[in-house]
């Protein structure tokens, strides 16, 4: 056969083979389909430790995890695991440890999906880990302007990561929000918030709720910035919706409140994590003082919503009532402190707050109306209270002019300062890491100036401190035990139904109490000041207990620290504790 007559029957082939497969693809589309199925995929994917609203939502029920600030929707920071407890805490023992390598306060504490630990340290570092080992798997690091260390209050710190679907959520000092790729750490998107030149600048784990990513600012003492709460979409970043914590116009009805249109440099930040309710729709977040800090004077009236929880609609951020803890704030106690869900046996339904101005408060989460409020330690700034717990304020520890005024209880760290209380549904007590100290104030005039700090304070001093961890009856607000220690509480609080409660104080001690009466069981030096939270997980079986540590912080804070750090290094990092094999 010749190249010719090999081409033509070449052709002829193909030709037929085109015909015969047109053929059966039309006997093919008049067959019934595989399964009756039109288009049958496989469409798989693996979504490793993809973080559910079904998940988040049932977090209290889930013993393995930690998904939220506060473990669960209610905020209790109570885990179910039992596997340490209390006949077998003093074998608890190290496992292992990261550390964070940076020298700033660490404020942090961990989220944990399936053995993989994800935690921040301050300078706006994430980390994900192997639960079990502490092998990294990934770790991400946010170069940040230089120019931004005169407008931190707090020095670089940062509290946590939201992890939702496939992603990890951080807000950054830098005012951004980034979304992180879970599995390998690569950057998905960011959002920028605001400008932090002018001290607006985020510090605090973001709130997953309804779907949406809820971040809220800090900034209000450097510069006044107006407190912001806002709710971003959680694939693109795009902003759902923003509530402002204090009026941004003469027309808002709370601009009254603040008297010579002091609201236009009033502060208000919404600098801590709050809570969501989904029984209610409810979005529980707490507004901080208002600016000037010690000048009152400048600002009367109420200053609306300054040191108040903020019970705002989930779906469009919409203020539905509020409580305000500390009306007109002359001494800087905030009312940003979280809130914790709780059914008393009563039956009523409440949110109990323990507040940096000294008291602990039973708060109906329904309407805001006051159940009770009683003392956390010594506290002189009031002379008692009014209708719905309205404080009656003692007009001689209010900050003046023309001279100090001595010991004013408590002093502005608290009470109770950013570190959170935990509540077991097994003693049914709140328990509180409180501070026992007082202040030394004076006022002056300050003129306003952007991005710089505006306290309006001529003497600012703190006197000793002592403090340690208190339960409550969550009922009744009765005392029901006290553990004293020599400093003010540091760290927030972790209890467990193996009947324990975990904290950390400023001298490096991390200790396991007994929850029915305080009683210490274990502790462990971690080598320097915690300021931390403890939370619990699971990872091959085994429970672990971790403790993020490293001293330092804003406020008045490296004057406390002064005399620790003589026998003291700085130095930040994350230790990881189970029993012993």
């Amino acid at each position: 056969m010749n190249i010719a007559t090999f081409r033509a029957a070449l052709r002829l082939a193909l030709t037929f083979a085109c015909a015969t497969a047109s053929l059966l693809t039309v006997q093919a589309q008049e067959a019934e389909p595989p399964l009756g199925v039109d288009v049958l995929e496989a469409g798989f994917k693996w979504r490793p430790n993809y973080v559910s609203d079904d998940m988040l939502r049932h977090a209290d029920k889930d013993a393995n995890n930690w998904l939220h600030y506060g473990k669960d929707y209610q905020n209790t920071r109570f885990s179910q695991l039992t596997q340490i407890n209390v006949d077998n805490v003093r074998k608890l023992v190290p496992k292992w440890n990261l550390s964070f390598g940076v020298n700033d306060a660490q404020d942090s504490q961990t989220t944990v999906v399936n053995g993989r630990v994800y935690v921040t340290a301050s300078q706006n570092k994430v980390f994900a880990l192997d639960g079990p080992s502490g092998r990294m798997i990934w770790k991400y690091e946010r170069s940040l302007p230089g120019d931004l260390g005169p407008r931190l209050c707090c020095e670089a710190v940062n509290r946590g990561v939201a992890v939702y679907k496939d992603k990890v959520y951080m807000a950054t000092l830098d005012s951004h929000v980034v979304a992180l790729n879970a599995t390998n750490g690569s950057l998905e998107w960011e959002a920028k918030l605001g400008d932090y030149k002018t001290g607006d600048i985020y510090t605090s784990m973001p709130l997953v709720a309804k779907g949406l990513i809820v971040v809220g600012n800090s900034g209000g003492d450097v510069g006044g910035n107006v407190g912001k709460i806002t709710a971003l979409d959680p694939d693109s970043g795009k902003i759902v919706w923003q509530t402002f914590t204090r009026p941004i116009s003469a027309s808002d009805p709370a601009a009254k409140t603040w008297a010579d249109d002091s609201w236009k440099t009033g502060g208000v930040s919404a600098w801590l994590t709050g809570t969501y309710d989904p029984k209610t729709n409810l979005i529980l977040w707490g507004a901080g003082n208002p600016t000037p800090d010690f000048d009152a004077s400048v600002r009367k009236g109420d200053n609306l919503y300054s040191n108040s929880t903020l019970a705002l609609d989930a779906d469009t951020g919409k203020l539905r009532f509020h409580f305000q803890y500390t009306p007109n704030d002359a001494w800087d106690y905030d009312g940003n402190n979280e809130v914790i869900l709780v059914d008393d046996q009563k039956g009523r339904k409440v949110w109990l707050h323990a507040d940096r101005n000294g008291h602990l408060y039973s708060i109906d989460r329904t309407n805001g109306k006051c159940q009770w409020v009683v003392p956390i330690a010594r506290v002189n700034w009031v002379t008692g209270f009014g209708d719905n717990c309205r404080p009656i304020i003692n007009p001689e520890k209010v900050p003046r002019y023309d001279r100090p005024v001595t010991d004013v209880a408590p002093v502005l760290d608290g009470g109770k300062e950013w570190h959170p209380a935990a509540y077991s549904p097994l003693t049914r007590y709140v328990y509180v890491p409180f501070i026992d100290s007082s202040m030394d104030l004076q006022a002056k005039k300050q003129e306003w100036k952007r991005g710089e700090w505006f306290l309006s304070s001529k003497v600012l001093k703190a006197n000793p401190y002592t403090g340690g961890v208190k339960a409550f009856d969550a009922t009744s607000g009765e005392l029901a035990w006290t553990r004293p220690q020599s400093t003010p509480a540091t760290s927030g609080l972790l209890t467990t139904a193996g009947r324990l409660v975990f904290s950390g104080d400023a001298e490096g001690y991390f200790s396991a109490m007994k929850d029915d009466t305080g009683e210490t069981l274990w502790r462990f030096n971690v080598g320097t000041g915690i300021h931390g939270n403890p939370t619990t997980f699971t990872a091959d079986g085994k429970q672990y207990v971790a403790i993020v540590y490293g001293p330092g912080g804003g406020s008045i804070w490296p004057l406390v620290y002064d005399e620790l750090f003589k026998r003291q290094n700085r130095g930040g990092g994350m230790m990881v504790f189970g029993l012993s094999e």
